[in-house]
């Protein structure tokens, strides 16, 4: 299995948002994607399958968290390693995903990548995410994603929000995740500015987000009167791109950098029935038992009468008193010599 790492929405890499792209010739379990995305590290990885038809392919996206409906950056880098590395004398390649047909075509400026247009709702956050984002809210609406606007670019560049608070309050319509944007400053290469949280799905700040852009480019397309218009995402890897509105897309360019080509090992598709199990541990090497050493006879000592522990019978035990008290074998008693008298029997009486 082959992957490559691209950085997307940037010409050069380091900057733009990485993506991995992983093409398959069948999908593997789900489990396996998540594990491979989750390896990756990073905000997401884009997993290909040919549908058997001429520049068609299904394509599914994965953060290290969670599968996600879509992702326009990762697409943008899937639709130009098929056509700059994979199927080069193809133009034009269409993806079959969750979110419909996404359409990626290569010009002599870049990719563009067609993502649906959503209708834009009038919304009235709440006084408490102004709290959480640090800044008062002009505007706001909601599209694909929960969309607020701050009064210029120095207020988007020095949001310091509490994520844990945007994930709490943002309750739609995607649960914690949220779209800032801005209008630049009188002199920048680019139209507007904006910033993605995205805390849910496992990213506290997206570095240059596909589909927020989609979402942002038409409202500013509106406000500013321009048929399209440049975007800055003012990440800390930060990254440009062009947007177009049609009547039923919005229509991104914008350039890919390549930052590594690789290959993953194929045992990877053989793991799936193995990814709950805890790892193999080394197997020990029997140990010889150990035996009792035993003593010589000389450092024997022999156990002096009377302080056996209990519970020891003594096999010959003494048959009368006398034996009872005799010295211990180590020392013996001198022989009695023969023919010795016997002393005097003293006897005492009272009167």
């Amino acid at each position: 299995m082959k992957i490559w790492i691209v950085h997307a929405f940037t010409d050069r890499v380091f900057t733009g948002n990485p993506a991995a792209v992983v093409p398959l010739e069948r999908w593997l379990p789900d489990a396996v994607l998540q594990a491979i995305a989750t390896e990756n590290k990073l905000s997401e990885t884009a997993f290909v399958v040919p549908t058997g038809l001429k520049g068609n392919y299904q394509l599914r996206w994965f953060t290290p968290q969670t599968e996600v409906p879509l992702c326009g950056h990762a697409t943008l880098a899937a639709g130009a390693m098929l056509l700059s590395e994979i199927e080069r004398d193809l133009e034009v390649v269409v993806f079959d995903t969750h979110a419909g047909a996404l359409i990626v075509r290569a010009t002599p400026e870049g990719y563009t990548l067609d993502l649906p247009r959503k209708q834009r709702t009038p919304w009235t956050p709440s006084d408490e995410l102004g709290r959480a984002l640090g800044a008062e809210i002009v505007d706001a609406f909601i599209a694909e994603y929960a969309n607020v606007v701050v009064e210029d670019e120095a207020t988007l560049v020095g949001l310091k929000p509490d994520v844990a608070a945007l994930n709490r309050i943002v309750r739609g319509p995607r649960q914690g995740m949220l779209v800032v944007s801005a209008p630049a400053d009188e002199g920048k290469p680019y139209d507007f500015v904006q910033r993605f949280f995205c805390p849910s799905v496992g990213i506290d700040e997206d570095p240059v987000t596909g589909s927020a852009f989609a979402d942002a480019a038409p409202y500013w397309c509106d406000r500013l009167d321009l048929e399209s218009v440049v975007g800055y995402q003012a990440s800390t890897r930060g990254g440009y791109m062009r947007a177009i509105q049609t009547l039923s897309s919005v229509r991104l360019l914008g350039q890919v950098a390549v930052y590594l080509r690789g290959e993953l090992d194929s045992s990877l598709a053989r793991l799936h029935n193995r990814l709950e199990e805890h790892p193999e541990a080394p197997k020990r090497k029997t140990r010889r038992a150990r035996k009792a050493k035993q003593l010589p006879a000389i450092f024997e000592d022999p156990m002096l009468p009377g302080l056996e522990p209990e519970g020891v019978v003594e096999a010959n035990p003494p048959s009368s008193p006398a034996e009872q008290l005799r010295p211990p074998t180590s020392h013996p008693a001198p022989p009695a010599e023969a023919g010795e008298p016997t002393p005097p029997r003293i006897v005492v009486t009272g009167e």
